[in-house]
C-alpha cells in the first residue's frame, strides 16, 4: 500500500467527485482512477460507489477513512521531524575540548571559535569540556563531531590534523633556586621533582610530557599529579615541583607566586590536534577545521 493512493484516497472522499479531486491533486483522472483501483485491490474492497451526484464512500471507504487520515497525519509528522533533525545536523558542531586545553583558554583556540562563530552564524557551535578518554569514546560513538587536545595522539581509528605548537615553558615558585633565571635546560629542570597532569585527566598531554621528560636519565621524579592548569600552578607555588605549561598560556597568566622559564630545548613543545572520526567531514566541520588551519602560523602576543 503506498503512501500516495490514500493521500489520493482521501482526497477523494472529501471532494467526492473524481474531476475535483483531480484538480486539487494537480493530476489527470486517469491516474487517480489508477490508484484508488490499485488500493481497492490491496484491501480486497470496493471504497467508492459512482453516484449521479458524484462518488460516495461505502463502507469499507468509511471503515478506512479516519485510518487513512491517521496514518497520512503520522506520516506527514514523521518528515518533518527526519526534516529538523537533518537541518539540526547539518548546522551543528558538536566540539569537545580535553581537560588542559580547556583548563585556560588558549588565545589561538579562542580566536578560532570566536571566527567561527562570526562567520558560520547559521551553526550551533557546542563546546563541551572533557577528560581525554571520554572524548575518544564520544568521538568513536559519533556522540562528538570534533575534539581538541593538547599533546600526542595515538588512535589509528581516528583522523588526526596537528592545529599548532608552542614552546613549552618550566613554571617554578618564586622562591625556587632557578626563579632568577629567564632560560633554562630540560635537563637542569628534570633534575627537580614534577608536576606533570595525571595520565587519567589527560593522556595526551600526560603521554607528550612523558616522552619529552623520560629521555632523560636517570629518569625524573614526579612529585605531584594535577588535573587543571589552575591546580598544576597552585602546586607550583607551594614548592611541590616544577610544572609545566605551553608559552602562549603563561602569557596570560598574573601571578606574583610563580616564575614562567623559557626552555632551551628546541624539541620542548606542545602540539594541539583535532579529532575526528575518518570519514568525509560535513560542510560545517570541514569549515571549522579549515580555519583553524589558517591560524596555524599565527602569532598571538
Amino acid at each position: 500500500m503506498r503512501i500516495r493512493n490514500l493521500r489520493y484516497f482521501v482526497v477523494l472522499a472529501e471532494e467526492r467527485n473524481f474531476h475535483r479531486a483531480a484538480s486539487r491533486l494537480h493530476i489527470e483522472q486517469s491516474p487517480l482512477s489508477r490508484a484508488i483501483k490499485t488500493l481497492e485491490d490491496d484491501l480486497g474492497a470496493r471504497l467508492f460507489e459512482r453516484t449521479q451526484r458524484g462518488s460516495c464512500l461505502t463502507e469499507a471507504g468509511q471503515a478506512l477513512l479516519g485510518e487513512a487520515q491517521r496514518v497520512l497525519a503520522a506520516y506527514d509528522l514523521a518528515r518533518r521531524s527526519v526534516a529538523e533533525a537533518v537541518r539540526d545536523y547539518q548546522y551543528r558542531v558538536r566540539l569537545g575540548l580535553s581537560g588542559m586545553t580547556a583548563g585556560l583558554a588558549h588565545p589561538k583556540l579562542a580566536r578560532l571559535l570566536g571566527n567561527y562563530r562570526r562567520t558560520s552564524p547559521e551553526v550551533d557551535l557546542i563546546v563541551c569540556e572533557y577528560d581525554y578518554g571520554a572524548m575518544l569514546r564520544d568521538l568513536r560513538d559519533g556522540l562528538l563531531d570534533v575534539g581538541v587536545t593538547l599533546g600526542g595522539i595515538h588512535a589509528d581509528d581516528l583522523v588526526i590534523r596537528r592545529l599548532w605548537e608552542d614552546p613549552i615553558m618550566a613554571a617554578v615558585s618564586h622562591s625556587h633556586v632557578l626563579a632568577a633565571r629567564r632560560v633554562v635546560s630540560l635537563d637542569e629542570v628534570q633534575t627537580y621533582p614534577l608536576v606533570v597532569c595525571h595520565p587519567r585527566s589527560d593522556a595526551a598531554c600526560s603521554a607528550q610530557l612523558r616522552a619529552l621528560v623520560q629521555q632523560s636519565d636517570p629518569a625524573p621524579v614526579i612529585g605531584h599529579y594535577a588535573i587543571s592548569i589552575s591546580g598544576m600552578l597552585t602546586l607550583v607555588a607551594a614548592n611541590f615541583g616544577v610544572g609545566f605549561i605551553a608559552r602562549s598560556q603563561a602569557r596570560m597568566i598574573l601571578r606574583d607566586d610563580v616564575r614562567f622559564l623559557e626552555l632551551a630545548d628546541a624539541r620542548a613543545v606542545f602540539a594541539t590536534s583535532a579529532i575526528r572520526r575518518p570519514g568525509a567531514a560535513r560542510e560545517p566541520v570541514a569549515r571549522l577545521l579549515d580555519q583553524a588551519r589558517l591560524l596555524r602560523d599565527a602569532t598571538y602576543e
